[in-house]
C-alpha cells in the first residue's frame, strides 16, 4: 500500500504538464528535427498542424501563422523534412509538440534537386524558347508592378521609374513573396492583371514580377510550377526581377525579359528621358537638314529654269507646240476617214451576201413556198388528191386544195 501523502507534495495535472513543458523548453529551446512529414493540414486560421515521425516514433508540430512564410514548398503527404522550432508540451492534452519556426526539404541538395527538375520540365514544353517571348514597348504608358507592399523593391522600382520615364504610371499589385501563400498570390496577381479589359486605364503595357534580394529559401516563390506557368501564359510582357544579380529563379527562364534586380527591370522597361531628348534633337536636326537640301535643290532648278533660252521665248515654245497640235489633229482626220470608208465597203459587202441568201428574195420575184402541215413540199408527186397546201406569197399566204389530176395531164 503506498504511503499517505500530504497535499503539498501532490501535483495537479496542470502543474505537472506545465512543469513538464519547462523543463523540455529548457533543454530543447532551439532544435532541428528530421522525419517524414504526415498529417500536414492547415486550419482556417491560417495556422499549420502536422506530424514528424520515423520508423520508431512520431511527434506532433504545430505552426503558427506569420510563421508559415519560411515554409518555401508545397508540403506533401511523405515528404521528408528538417523542422526547427522548440519543444513543449500542450498542456490541453498532455501531448509532447514542436512549435516550429521553419521547415526545410531534408537532404543535402533537395532544393536544388527539385529547382533543376522543374527547370527541365518546363524547358522541355518549349517555356523557355526565344521565340515565344514577346517583345517589351518601347514607351510603356502603364507599367503593372507584382511584388511586396513594403519592400525595397518597390521603392527601388518607383525611384528608377520616376528618375528615367516619369511619364510612366505605376499599378502595383501587393503580394507576399515568400512563404506558403506567395506562389498563389504571384499567380493571381499576373493574372488579375491580363484580365483587366484593353480600354482601362489600368491596364498596364508590360508587367515588372519579383522582389529584393534574401536566402534561397526567401525567394523560393519564384522557382514554384505555378508562378512560371501564370507568367508563361501572360498576353503582356513580364520582366522577371528577383533577388540580385547572382540570383537565377525559375521565373526569369520563363519571363519576356530577365532582370538581375528590381532596380535593373525598371531600366530595362523604359527608356531614360535623357536619351529619348537626345533622340529628338538628332531627329530635329536630321529633319532641317533634309529641308535645307531640298529648298536648295529646289532653288536651283528655278535659277536653271530662269536663265534657259527657253524661259525667254515662252511664245516661240507655245507656236511650236500650236503646230504640233495641228498636225496631230490633221492625221487623226485622215486616219479617220480612211476608217470610215472602210467600214462602209465592208457593210456593202455584207449586205449583198445578205441578199444572196435572202429566202423572201425568190417570191418578190413571183416564185410561191408551198408547205403541207408546216412541211416544205418538195415536189409534185409528193401531194396527193385532197391534200390541203399553204402557198406563201411575197404579200401573203393562200390555202388550196389538191384535186385530182384530169385524163389530160
Amino acid at each position: 500500500m503506498p504511503s499517505d501523502t500530504s497535499d503539498d507534495s501532490v501535483l495537479s495535472v496542470t502543474a505537472l504538464t506545465r512543469g513538464l513543458s519547462d523543463l523540455v523548453e529548457d533543454h530543447y529551446d532551439d532544435v532541428w528535427v528530421e522525419g517524414e512529414l504526415s498529417n500536414f493540414t492547415r486550419a482556417a486560421s491560417g495556422h499549420c498542424y502536422f506530424t514528424l515521425k520515423d520508423e520508431e516514433a512520431q511527434i506532433r508540430c504545430v505552426m503558427w501563422r506569420y510563421l508559415t512564410k519560411n515554409i518555401f514548398f508545397e508540403p506533401e503527404e511523405g515528404l521528408q523534412v528538417r523542422v526547427n522550432g522548440h519543444a513543449s508540451v500542450y498542456e490541453r492534452r498532455g501531448d509532447l509538440q514542436i512549435q516550429a519556426q521553419a521547415m526545410r526539404k531534408a537532404g543535402k541538395g533537395a532544393q536544388q534537386e527539385a529547382y533543376e527538375r522543374l527547370k527541365q520540365k518546363l524547358k522541355a514544353e518549349g517555356l523557355f524558347d526565344t521565340d515565344r517571348k514577346q517583345p517589351l514597348p518601347s514607351f510603356p504608358e502603364t507599367i503593372g508592378v507584382v511584388t511586396s507592399g513594403q519592400g525595397a523593391a518597390l521603392q527601388d522600382i518607383l525611384s528608377v521609374l520616376d528618375r528615367r520615364f516619369p511619364p510612366a504610371q505605376v499599378v502595383l499589385c501587393p503580394v507576399a513573396v515568400q512563404g506558403l501563400d506567395a506562389p498563389q498570390e504571384i499567380a493571381d496577381a499576373i493574372a488579375a492583371f491580363n484580365d483587366v479589359p484593353a480600354d482601362s486605364a489600368q491596364r498596364p503595357d508590360l508587367l515588372i514580377v519579383g522582389r529584393g534580394g534574401g536566402s534561397t529559401e526567401d525567394l523560393w516563390a519564384f522557382n514554384e510550377e505555378r508562378v512560371a506557368r501564370a507568367i508563361a501564359a501572360s498576353s503582356l510582357p513580364v520582366v522577371s526581377a528577383v533577388g540580385h544579380e547572382s540570383d537565377t529563379a525559375i521565373s526569369d527562364f520563363v519571363a519576356d525579359e530577365r532582370a538581375a534586380t528590381p532596380s535593373m527591370a525598371a531600366e530595362i522597361a523604359v527608356p531614360d528621358r535623357r536619351d529619348v531628348a537626345e533622340r529628338i534633337r538628332g531627329l530635329h536636326d536630321r529633319l532641317r537638314e533634309v529641308v535645307a537640301r531640298r529648298l536648295s535643290d529646289g532653288r536651283q532648278r528655278v535659277d536653271a529654269l530662269v536663265s534657259s533660252r527657253a524661259f525667254h521665248s515662252p511664245v516661240r515654245r507655245l507656236e511650236n507646240a500650236q503646230q504640233q497640235l495641228d498636225q496631230l489633229i490633221r492625221r487623226l482626220e485622215r486616219s479617220g476617214e480612211h476608217l470610215l470608208d472602210q467600214a462602209r465597203a465592208r457593210l456593202e459587202q455584207l449586205r449583198s451576201r445578205l441578199a444572196a441568201v435572202d429566202p423572201e428574195a425568190p417570191l418578190r420575184r413571183g416564185y410561191v413556198y408551198p408547205t403541207r402541215d408546216g412541211a416544205p413540199v418538195p415536189s409534185a408527186r409528193a401531194l396527193h388528191t385532197g391534200d390541203r397546201v399553204a402557198l406563201r406569197f411575197a404579200d401573203g399566204e393562200r390555202v388550196t386544195e389538191v384535186l385530182p389530176q384530169s385524163d389530160d395531164s
